[in-house]
């Protein structure tokens, strides 16, 4: 069953990022953001990001058909490196679904700087992530547009 609404999230940029590969090199951070966990998305590798990486990419993740209420949305981020001895996790965060829908409804946007936190529970570096509950298939107009009548229609008369 096709759920009645979706987000749009811009993963923007992480900063503070602990280096968990400081052993070897530096991080190649990408994000990985899911709000169903049998559904999750990644950004790109950020391949020369380390501790301060930009994606600036926009990921769409339909909504389980349960009540909005009741849903989060989860992002990782994540070393992209498989070298031995480390532990590809560099931080975690969590956004209630609902804090969106209380601060903006649907079809608006908002920002957010949300706190990693490291599996040990300690917080570790931001994350940058924009957001908008949306239903299928909107498209917000472009900045600047405005309407114009179809050809032919006579403008209304004042």
């Amino acid at each position: 069953m096709a759920s009645r609404y979706e987000a749009e999230v811009n993963l923007s940029s992480a900063r503070g990022l602990k280096n968990v590969n400081w052993r070897n090199g530096s991080n190649k951070p990408y994000g990985v953001v899911w709000i169903d966990p049998k559904n999750k998305f990644s950004t790109k590798v950020d391949e020369n990001g380390d501790t301060e990486a930009n994606w600036d990419q926009t990921l769409i993740i339909p909504l389980p058909p349960q009540p909005i209420e009741d849903l989060s949305l989860y992002i990782d981020i994540v070393h992209a490196g498989s070298e031995p001895d480390t532990k590809p996790l560099i931080g975690s965060a969590k956004l209630k679904l609902v804090e969106i829908l209380d601060d903006v409804g649907i079809g608006e946007r908002t920002s957010r700087s949300l706190t990693l936190k490291r599996p040990s529970g300690r917080p570790q570096g931001k994350v940058d992530v924009k957001v908008t509950i949306r239903e299928p298939g909107y498209r917000a107009p472009a900045p600047g547009a405005y309407y114009a009548p179809p050809y032919g229609v006579p403008p209304p008369q004042a």
